[in-house]
């Protein structure tokens, strides 16, 4: 039996926000609490979890996924391979979504296109090609299995660890990968929509409110689209708030 569970992996240390995944961006709706209800019905998910760590401060991170219904898993604050494993034996899944709590705009279209072309390629590991969609709007599709070898080998850093998937994107030619191509509209390497500061946030409010104002969908095209039009082809999200 296959099961694919889609994860979202969130804390609240953070170096220059903290605590930015409970900070608003639409009204009194959290970061997080935006992400989990966009992503909560995708299509080959099934099941959409949050992993966050066992420090105190990341209770309030419990909380959130209870009331929006979803199950929360704890586990090490660095070795993030082995919260994902926890989620893998929880859960039953064979393959897992990375989903990262600072980019609010995940697309759940790219994620089902991302989890579909995994199936039917039988790959390994999937994600977007490179210098395709926006940093914070692309996808990693990625076995259980796979992590589990990567947990147990000898030779994984620390590094490893805390990336989870990086020893399979410095080693590509190790496992079975698959790339996923989308419309060249949507190649736009250069927007950066993850939020790390206190500008990013402010850009991410600006870009929903611009969004909603007109009636457009919060999805990959048309955020490339508001890119495109309100400051041209080399647009950032830093600058829709300025």
């Amino acid at each position: 039996m296959t099961r694919t569970v889609a994860v979202i992996q969130a804390r609240t240390g953070s170096n220059r926000l903290p605590g930015k995944v409970l900070e608003p961006i639409e009204g009194a709706t959290s970061l997080l609490a935006y992400q989990c209800r966009r992503l909560r019905h995708i299509p080959g998910i099934d099941e959409l979890v949050i992993a966050t760590t066992e420090n105190p401060d990341d209770d309030a991170l419990v909380a959130l996924g209870e009331a929006e219904g979803l199950r929360v898993f704890r586990g090490s604050e660095h070795d993030v391979l082995s919260r994902f494993l926890t989620v893998a034996d929880a859960t039953l899944a064979t393959t897992l979504v990375r989903i990262t709590s600072d980019s609010p705009f995940r697309d759940p279209a790219v994620i089902e296109a991302c989890v579909a072309a995994h199936r039917a390629h039988g790959a390994e590991y999937t994600r977007p090609a490179d210098g395709h969609l926006p940093k914070g709007l692309r996808a990693e599709v990625v076995e259980t299995a796979v992590l589990r070898q990567i947990a147990d080998d000898p030779a994984t850093t620390d590094r490893d660890r805390e990336h989870v998937t990086l020893r399979i994107r410095e080693n590509r030619e190790a496992y079975r990968i698959h790339t996923v191509t989308f419309p060249e509209n949507l190649h736009r390497p250069e927007i950066d929509l993850s939020v790390d500061t206190p500008a990013d946030l402010a850009s991410a409010r600006a870009v929903l409110a611009e969004l909603n104002a007109r009636n457009w969908p919060v999805d990959t095209v048309h955020i490339c689209r508001l890119m495109d039009e309100k400051r041209g082809p080399n647009a950032s999200l830093e600058s829709l708030a300025s």
